[in-house]
């Protein structure tokens, strides 16, 4: 058994990603001994920690090769030395340049995975990465097809797809008719007959109690952002639409307020501070249980008390009696949850793929209006109330 030709559309690609050994299942032992072979046989001599380095590279780059080829998808690496740099993601997966290059090239050399370069666009400055994928030779040095018997590496069907962290009881007790499981149930009963990079089942986790958490993930949400919009689904380009300022909107809309094109600018206005001040205070004090808590921990990002005490006057002149520095931050995560469900249960039943990532949502550019309209409509229904029906939020592409 081998991967196959690869496929021609270089767009199905994923990013490399931290992987553990636990994915080969049976066949440890043989990535093993490949990994040992490649180090032993460095074309220049290694200390020790030198060989930890590379042996940990190869079977990173080896590990999603042989994943994602399985799969049909390319797996996304940089061959940019800037791309490497302290704190990017390839930094955060364990990656340094030297060493990669070192890794990718000589996998080629010896047959090992396929490779085909990236490229650079000095005018728009968008870049597309190398993309590899596994070749025969790999194949049969990690014996495939025993791979393929032991591991799943399709869609996993999840009977967790709710997920309680902290409940007296289990997922299981909650019932095919309880509205989260038979939501997501219609979900991603959908979601499995579409294609996208990094698909899998989605999934709702609480933590402690029902009003706690709420949020929706899948696996996808791994994708870093900057990559999401160069992502397809079923073969055509992506739009990404996002909440404006979603969790202030909400407080706001819950008091009974009017909604601003841009509640954060009538904030700095008063306060004087960086939109980006702000909008951390609102983010800490919405989900601190008091003002004490939250200034402490906006002082541990570097906040003031003078400018504490500035963004929370100004909030205050702004929008008289939203709730902060009482714990709604989780309940406010609970309602973009359910929010986020709505839409994507309405997207199933109009044959339209929407894919969430927290409080924006990802779907195929000829959905754009439709997207857009859902978002607006839902979010009325979650948060609005029978005097304020034609209450509309922001609504923006990404």
């Amino acid at each position: 058994m081998n991967f196959g030709n690869p496929p021609e559309d270089l767009d199905y690609s994923i990013p490399l990603e931290p992987m553990r050994l636990r994915i080969m299942g049976d066949q440890q032992d043989a990535l093993r001994e490949l990994l040992t072979e490649l180090v032993d046989t460095h074309h220049t001599k290694l200390t020790k920690p030198q060989r930890d380095d590379l042996r940990s590279t190869y079977r990173v780059l080896l590990l999603n090769v042989i994943y994602n080829s399985i799969s049909r998808i390319y797996t996304a690496i940089p061959r940019g030395a800037r791309l490497f740099a302290k704190g990017t993601y390839w930094d955060r997966c364990g990656l340094t340049y030297k060493l990669t290059i070192a890794a990718l090239n000589r996998l080629v050399e010896d047959g090992l995975i396929h490779q085909y370069p990236g490229f650079f666009n000095r005018v728009s400055g968008l870049s597309r990465l190398t993309r590899i994928y596994g070749s025969d030779k790999l194949a049969a040095r990690v014996d495939l097809q025993e791979i393929v018997d032991s591991v799943d590496f399709g869609w996993q069907e999840d009977t967790t797809s709710v997920v309680l962290k902290g409940f007296p009881y289990a997922p299981d007790d909650l019932g095919p008719d309880h509205p989260d499981v038979s939501r997501l149930r219609e979900i991603n009963g959908f979601l499995k007959e579409h294609r996208w990079q990094q698909r899998g089942p989605v999934r709702i986790m609480y933590k402690d109690n029902p009003l706690s958490g709420g949020r929706v993930y899948t696996r996808f949400q791994n994708l870093p952002k900057e990559f999401r919009l160069g992502m397809k689904i079923d073969g055509q380009e992506v739009v990404e639409l996002d909440y404006k300022s979603n969790h202030l909107m909400m407080l706001i809309a819950m008091k009974g307020g009017e909604l601003p094109p841009d509640p954060y600018a009538v904030i700095n206005k008063k306060a004087q501070l960086s939109r980006e001040q702000v909008k951390t205070f609102v983010n800490v004090s919405s989900g601190a249980s008091s003002e004490v808590s939250a200034r402490r921990a906006l002082g541990r990002k570097g906040m003031t008390r003078e400018q504490f005490n500035k963004i929370r006057d100004a909030v205050d002149a702004s929008f008289p009696g939203i709730p902060l520095f009482r714990g709604f931050g989780t309940l406010l995560q609970s309602l973009e949850g359910q929010i986020a469900l709505d839409i994507m249960v309405a997207g199933a039943r109009a044959g339209i793929v929407v894919l969430p990532v927290h409080d924006s949502f990802i779907t195929a550019k000829g959905n754009e209006a439709w997207l857009f309209n859902e978002m607006v409509n839902q979010w009325s229904i979650h948060v609005g109330d029978d005097d304020k029906q034609d209450l509309m939020t922001k609504v923006e592409k990404k």
